[in-house]
């Protein structure tokens, strides 16, 4: 009977020492979490966990700045719609709509996956910085800031290097990639407290 209680607690320690799939390091303005398994979205604040499966919703003005355990961050502002999808090896971030910048600090290997979709596109990722919209009429638009994305949509896979961009229509394949001129500057709408989660120090735009 003793050996048994020992492996119950054993177990339970076990499962709150699990490392969360993802944090919402900071959070300012209205964020709302949705569960998976839930049937209703809860005001979030800094310090949550979250789960694959979980929804986010970021309401006008608000900013999210979730920590994707060791490999970057995610960085939302408002008036934006995500899903966290998938496992630590094959990563998807769905987007609803909304405006974000991503940074993974670690090159993915051979058989891992991070991908950003949204109603036009889907961006695949192994290591980089990059900035992201989805506009209300599903209009997608994406940046480099570091490294290399590759933009699919409707059989078309575009690569956009850093200091470059590609905007996809919904419903049509993307565009050329051409340069960008967004400053990182621009960064600063994604600020908490002065802090980017270290994503600015990704940057590797080419010299001009």
């Amino acid at each position: 009977m003793r050996l048994a209680i020992a492996v119950l607690i054993l177990a339970g320690l076990g499962t709150s020492a699990r490392a969360a799939d993802a944090v919402l390091a900071q959070v300012q303005g209205q964020v709302y979490v949705l569960t998976s398994g839930s049937g209703r979205f809860v005001r979030a604040k800094g310090g949550d966990e979250l789960s694959y499966g979980d929804h986010i919703r970021t309401g006008k003005g608000a900013i999210a700045q979730l920590t994707l355990s060791d490999r970057g961050a995610l960085l939302v502002r408002g008036d934006s719609s995500f899903t966290l999808e998938g496992d630590a090896d094959n990563t998807s971030v769905r987007f609803r709509f909304g405006e974000f910048v991503i940074g993974l600090r670690k090159a993915l290997t051979a058989t891992q996956t991070f991908k950003v979709s949204t109603p036009a596109a889907v961006a695949a990722v192994r290591g980089t910085l990059f900035w992201g919209k989805s506009d209300a009429d599903k209009t997608t638009t994406y940046a480099g800031f570091g490294h290399t994305i590759a933009v699919t949509a409707q059989g078309k896979t575009v690569l956009v290097h850093a200091g470059e961009k590609t905007t996809v229509a919904f419903g049509q394949p993307p565009a050329d990639a051409a340069r960008h001129d967004i400053p990182t500057s621009y960064f600063d709408n994604f600020k908490i407290g002065g802090g980017l989660q270290n994503v600015e120090q990704l940057v590797e735009l080419p010299k001009k």
